[in-house]
């Protein structure tokens, strides 16, 4: 687990200063050691930031091939390295050390751009082909690693992280004012979008080659969630077994460790399955760490209840107001752009306390999004993405609605008439969220316009029709929500904790499995979600376990309207806030009275502070490295 970064500059007077500005950026993912390769006649630079995880002594990186004409920098874990590194022993391949980083180059040798069809885990790496003088960068199939890029003529960089971009003098710092918009009403940005015009993000299951003399940068799919074929394990009980199946091998692959594992535990259901799976993999050894915000805290006590019953070693972290606010700024620092999500805090916390025991933790990430977890969200879209079918049949003979995009429910429905489906899903997405076109409290006439506008072209380029509506929805939250919000959440807090969060539910393994269960064995009709999910921890503890999911529940209400109210007002509502030039002063205000009034508009609040501090962060300077 690792930070990388490189560059290709044949205008640099020294690559090495270059490339060290950019690893200083990146500590926080590799506290253990720094790795660097550099080329001067090549123009070319390659280093690493390691957190050491397997084989501590003899994993550093760049790790070369036996003649010394491919190395890779590496951030991640490949699950299946033991597997790969026999398989490959026995083809004559020789191996230096015992990492998983080794088994890169080896496949690289020996599969070339295929030898991610191969690969089990969360990776975002970049091999050097001095035969070819080229570069390949891929990342995982589900985006649990990320990877920013730019390019400027004959330059180019990447990095794990954006802020490492920012340290090179080249890299054109210029906003995308348009994206602003989309942040607002989906609290995180499309892939390969940034909020830079001139970096973008390798979208998940996505590699690429870089000419070291010609660096253009063109992207590849080689692969793409997907549920377009039909399903095969049709009954409840093949389907729970397949699971069971797989879910017995991610976990056993994902506590591979030669440091302390431990299991980030809530009081829902996805990660008591991955503690019920760990606990019997160890036998019953596993530690156990949860976060909460009083003595009551609903999350605090289910999660207490489950570690009790498969008895886990428990660690309880309690927060309050006063520690949202001492940490807000590094969470907004280490995210590299916003994220309208509240839960970075409490997994920001837990992470740096649960250091103190383990080095890596397993988390429930990825299930709701594979077996539909979301189910009042999905039903309720569903339903009205049925209805829509029988009012485009009337679109020739309904008026047209207005260009301004009233708010108002006959506007709402005339607009969804001529809308295609896939406009209509994300147009959805919305829903629920800051930018809700339903009550737009902090949008003008004009951006709803835009905003419009955007849907369309987000539905063409995002959306993709699946063998029925659950499905195509599943695969766009797999797509957007999973890869650029909660696993950039994911990485972003427990790199900057110095620790590795891994993923045992989202396998490549465990999803192929979930795109042979129907859609029908996922969301029940009236059910909870997750239905085969439940089947199967009924089966192994005997308890469905049928409290709702909340996550990490952050007081915002509480917070914002007693303790942090005077902050919010002088830094969001000021009248040269950026977000207040944006939206308009008089607008947010009003927004703010409704919400110290009792409307619901916590998250939307905690979205446009984020956004407003990231902006102010901008402005502040940067030091380098020596």
């Amino acid at each position: 687990m690792c930070g990388i970064a490189g560059v290709i500059d044949p205008q640099s007077s020294d690559l090495g200063v270059d490339l060290a500005r950019m690893l200083q950026r990146l500590v926080h993912r590799g506290p253990d050691g720094e790795g660097r390769h550099i080329e001067p006649e090549r123009s070319v630079a390659l280093g690493m930031r390691r957190l050491s995880i397997i084989d501590l002594e003899g994993g550093w990186q760049p790790i070369w091939n036996e003649d010394n004409t491919i190395c890779v920098v590496f951030n991640g874990e490949i699950y299946n390295y033991v597997e790969l590194r026999e398989e490959l022993r026995r083809g004559g391949h020789r191996f230096r050390t015992q990492s998983d980083t080794e088994v890169l180059v080896h496949l690289y040798e020996e599969f070339g751009e295929q030898m991610t069809s191969r690969l089990r885990g969360m990776f975002a790496f970049c091999i050097l082909d001095k035969r070819s003088g080229s570069l390949f960068l891929a990342r995982d199939h589900f985006g649990q690693k990320p990877l920013y890029f730019t390019r400027s003529g004959n330059r180019f960089a990447f990095a794990s992280e954006l802020k490492a971009l920012l340290m090179l003098p080249w890299v054109d710092r210029e906003l995308d004012k348009d994206a602003f918009l989309d942040f607002v009403a989906w609290l995180s940005l499309p892939p390969p979008r940034t909020h830079f015009r001139s970096i973008r993000k390798l979208s998940a299951g996505s590699s690429m080659r870089i000419s070291l003399a010609e660096p253009a940068c063109e992207p590849h799919r080689y692969w793409r969630y997907g549920l377009e074929a039909e399903p095969d394990l049709t009954d409840i009980d093949s389907a729970v077994a397949e699971l069971d199946r797989t879910l017995t091998e991610s976990v056993a692959v994902h506590l591979r460790a030669d440091v302390p594992v431990g299991v980030l535990l809530s009081g829902g259901l996805d990660s008591r399955a991955v503690l019920a799976f760990a606990q019997a993999r160890q036998g019953g050894k596993a530690k156990s760490f949860s976060v909460g915000f009083g003595a009551d805290d609903s999350e605090l006590i289910g999660a207490a209840r489950t570690a009790r019953e498969l008895g886990s070693e428990h660690h309880e972290l309690e927060l309050r107001a006063d520690d949202f606010a001492n940490s807000f700024d590094r969470v907004v620092s280490l995210l590299d752009e916003p994220i309208g999500d509240p839960a970075c805090f409490a997994l920001l916390r837990l992470c740096e306390f649960a250091r103190g025991h383990v080095k890596v933790l397993l988390s429930g990430e990825g299930s709701d999004e594979i077996l539909a977890g979301y189910e009042g969200r999905y039903a309720g879209m569903m339903t009205t993405m049925s209805r829509s079918r029988s009012i485009r049949l009337l679109a020739p003979i309904l008026p047209t609605p207005a260009v301004h995009a009233s708010a108002s429910r006959w506007e709402r429905l005339l607009h969804r008439a001529g809308s295609s489906p896939a406009t209509e899903a994300v147009q959805l997405r919305i829903e629920g969220l800051p930018g809700d076109i339903r009550k737009p409290r902090v949008m003008n006439h004009e951006q709803l316009a835009a905003l419009r506008q955007r849907m369309v072209s987000l539905g063409e380029t995002v959306f993709r029709s699946q063998r029925d509506e659950l499905s195509s929805l599943l695969v766009l939250d797999v797509e957007w929500q999973l890869a650029e919000s909660l696993l950039q959440k994911a990485d972003k807090m427990s790199m900057g904790a110095s620790m590795e969060l891994r993923t045992p539910i989202l396998d490549i393994e465990v999803a192929k499995v979930a795109a042979r269960i129907p859609s029908g064995l996922k969301l029940r009709a009236g059910g909870p979600g997750k239905y085969v999910l439940r089947k199967l921890l009924a089966k192994k503890l005997g308890d469905p376990l049928d409290r709702p999911k909340l996550g990490f529940p952050v007081p915002l209400r509480q917070w914002f309207v007693g303790p942090l109210r005077d902050r919010i007002e002088d830094e969001l509502l000021s009248s040269n806030s950026f977000v207040s030039g944006r939206l308009g002063n008089a607008r947010l205000r009003a927004a703010w009275q409704d919400f110290i009034a009792g409307w619901d508009g916590g998250r939307l609040f905690y979205s446009l502070w984020s956004y407003e501090k990231w902006q102010r962060s901008l402005q502040a300077p940067v030091r380098a490295a020596a």
